[in-house]
């Protein structure tokens, strides 16, 4: 609780009013914008991902209770093999990794049939922009990467700030760096930032811990609709000052809304000028003062020694007398 006395505040209720200021910033010139895309497509491209990656989720979590149904019987060989006079047993085949007998079989072999067609994470989908950037038409076109979803608002965006441009070099690679391959509605890659969530939703649907980055091939029988939405309402990713027709890009200049307090100028004045003369952290030592303590300890001490020698006198006679 402030206290104000004669109609002037304390330090407290000075310190609490703020004053606004505005500060202005330039912008990168290598910063790249990420293609516009509203939040109906964003939607509409995540729920139409995770409907359509259920059974890769399903191929996932059975890859696991599999592993774990591998590994008990392999333990359970060892042992009957150990009992049995080390006769080995015979290995486990690896068409049984998944029987016909479990549940949703069809799916789970539908979704191991899908990864065919995916990428997952950040580091997959790079290389393989990487490598259509750097091979262009020679790559295949069923191996060519026809859509890049991330997650940038569950990223921190240091780790996703290459996709504009390498999305830009793998697309221009392939269908051209002219105008007319970068409007929407064409063929080619396309890079759609898709906000707070996603990721989340991504990963329970490909039963996997996080999933930032998907990359989808092109050809895929499932994921095409997703496909054809993103062409449609997705440009494709554009660095200006690479291409043919390079256009004059003005510098982006930034303000900044901001608050600092607001300080007494009495205080500041003070502030500076105490900033200014910093008072000496050593005060000096008092001569006088030194020179007089100095003065009365040597006096003290040589009237304790002249009462020693007074009495060594009697003392050497006592001991002459009992001599004696």
């Amino acid at each position: 609780m402030s206290v104000i006395a004669k109609g002037r505040a304390t330090m407290r209720t000075v310190s609490e009013k703020r004053r606004q200021v505005f500060k202005h910033a330039l912008g990168k010139p290598q910063a790249m914008a990420w293609p516009e895309a509203d939040q109906e497509t964003q939607s509409g491209i995540v729920d139409m991902l995770c409907t359509a990656l259920g059974p890769v989720g399903m191929y996932f979590a059975e890859s696991r209770r599999a592993s774990k149904r591998l590994a008990h019987r392999k333990r359970r060989a060892v042992r009957s093999a150990n009992n049995r006079n080390n006769k080995k047993e015979p290995p486990v085949k690896p068409s049984e990794r998944f029987p016909t007998t479990i549940d949703n079989y069809e799916s789970v072999m539908a979704g191991k049939d899908l990864l065919a067609y995916i990428v997952l994470g950040i580091n997959g989908t790079t290389r393989m922009l990487e490598r259509q950037a750097r091979s262009g038409l020679s790559v295949p076109e069923s191996e060519r990467i026809a859509l890049v979803v991330v997650c940038k608002g569950d990223v921190d965006p240091q780790m996703i700030a290459h996709f504009p441009g390498l999305a830009h070099t793998a697309h221009a690679a392939v269908n051209g760096n002219s105008r007319e391959s970068t409007k929407s509605g064409d063929g080619g890659l396309r890079l759609v930032g898709v906000g707070k969530g996603a990721e989340q939703k991504l990963a329970n649907a490909v039963c996997q811990q996080r999933v930032s980055v998907i990359g989808i091939r092109a050809g895929a029988p499932l994921l095409d609709e997703i496909v054809l939405k993103a062409r449609v309402g997705v440009a494709p990713p554009v660095v200006p000052w690479i291409g043919t027709a390079v256009a004059f890009h003005p510098m982006q200049v930034h303000e900044l809304h901001t608050t600092a307090p607001i300080l007494d100028k009495k205080r500041g004045e003070a502030a500076a000028n105490q900033k200014a003369n910093p008072p000496s952290s050593v005060a000096p030592a008092d001569k006088s003062g030194s020179t007089e303590t100095k003065k009365r300890r040597r006096d003290s001490i040589k009237a304790t020694g002249d009462g020693c020698r007074s009495r060594g006198p009697p003392k050497q006679q006592a001991k002459k007398s009992k001599a004696s």
